[in-house]
């Protein structure tokens, strides 16, 4: 139970808020970049994140990173583990597959949690790109997620570090999917390891 709370949780706050702002749709595209700042984690990493968005702690208790706009309905979280501890744990579970790169096994090992708790009925084929010199890659799906009554769409980077692999989710109601792609997008971009 203790690990379904911060679902709970996302799914009431998603409920709740899903009619406000409905009638201004407005395109986060125009944001400038002085319409962000930049978020330092634990001297680990950082990203330029939204100034709309506001830290909060109720997402995910795996995350390093929690950002929400309840009013925009946009959503942000990072998961980061050891490489090491990843590789290590997937072998043993006889899950690992030697075939694919440490970021494809950890892309697909999380898409296979997140198919857990959702529905997915459109999923982009993963596109490799380079972030700030390191390999990553991305992943678009919408998803009916259990006990939710809209469909969520959800914008998924991966990215392999020296010692770890991270995952930048962020979400939003499919309708508003146009609404943040670009922000959404921005932010991944901006991904970037402090030395």
């Amino acid at each position: 139970m203790k690990n379904r709370i911060p679902a709970i949780i996302f799914l009431l706050l998603l409920s709740t808020t899903s009619c406000i702002n409905s009638k201004s749709k407005k395109d986060d595209s125009t944001l400038g970049a002085n319409s962000y700042h930049t978020i330092s984690i634990d001297g680990n990493y950082r990203l330029d994140l939204p100034k709309f968005m506001t830290g909060t702690t109720g997402l995910n208790e795996e995350a390093s990173l929690q950002y929400q706009s309840l009013l925009k309905e946009a959503y942000l979280l990072v998961i980061d583990e050891p490489k090491a501890d990843f590789e290590e744990v997937y072998r043993v579970l006889e899950q690992y597959d030697d075939e694919l790169s440490v970021l494809q096994n950890y892309r697909d090992a999380r898409l296979q949690i997140l198919s857990r708790t959702t529905e997915i009925n459109n999923k982009s084929e993963p596109q490799s790109l380079r972030i700030n010199g390191l390999d990553a890659e991305t992943v678009e799906l919408d998803a009916i997620v259990n006990g939710m009554d809209n469909e969520i769409s959800y914008f998924l980077t991966f990215v392999e570090g020296e010692d770890n692999v991270y995952m930048i989710m962020a979400w939003t109601l499919k309708d508003k999917k146009i609404e943040h792609k670009k922000t959404f997008k921005t932010i991944a971009e901006s991904f970037e390891l402090i030395d």
